[in-house]
């Protein structure tokens, strides 16, 4: 049985990166994601000091904390350790269930796609948890294949903050 997870995409890193006193803020997904060219997806400046209160106020810290538990998960996925892997699986749900009773971003386009991203973490969190209990490789491709997904959402995020930024 191979019992290796295969994660089809890595975690996305998201760094805000906070302007002076302008209240920009950037994000840089470590894959690229494609920017929208609707006019019409355009922030106001009030959005975009909304975006940067939320990010300040702890959505910084919740968007730090699923990354890390992104890359945990990750690496005790190549190579395989099955006891690890029950640990940051089980840290990923906590991570992920916690985030979620946050307050939600201030922007709905934000909002949706971060909303996404969680559920399908917490489906891959889910997954691998059951998968690194029971060997299971079903398991294991579940949380891939939701863990992709999730990530797709979170360059998303990455790129709706990057044209509010733009924006500001």
């Amino acid at each position: 049985m191979r019992t290796k997870p295969a994660i089809a995409t890595t975690a996305v890193a998201l760094s805000f990166l906070f302007a002076g006193c302008g209240g920009g803020i950037s994000a840089a997904p470590e894959q690229a994601a494609t920017p929208s060219t609707s006019a019409s997806a355009r922030p106001s400046t009030g959005t975009a000091t909304k975006v940067h209160a939320w990010a300040e106020a702890g959505g910084f810290d919740s968007l730090d904390t699923l990354t890390k538990s992104l890359r945990q998960v990750e690496k005790d996925s190549d190579p395989v350790n099955l006891a690890a892997l029950q640990t940051s699986c089980a840290q990923l749900t906590a991570d992920v269930e916690a985030i979620a009773q946050e307050d939600p971003m201030p922007d709905d386009k934000l909002a949706a796609r971060w909303k996404l991203a969680l559920d399908h973490l917490g489906k891959s969190a889910s997954a691998c948890t059951v998968g690194a209990n029971s060997e299971d490789q079903a398991s294991f491709d579940l949380m891939a294949a939701e863990m992709s997904i999730g990530n797709e959402h979170l360059d998303a995020v990455a790129t709706r903050i990057n044209e509010i930024a733009e924006a500001s």
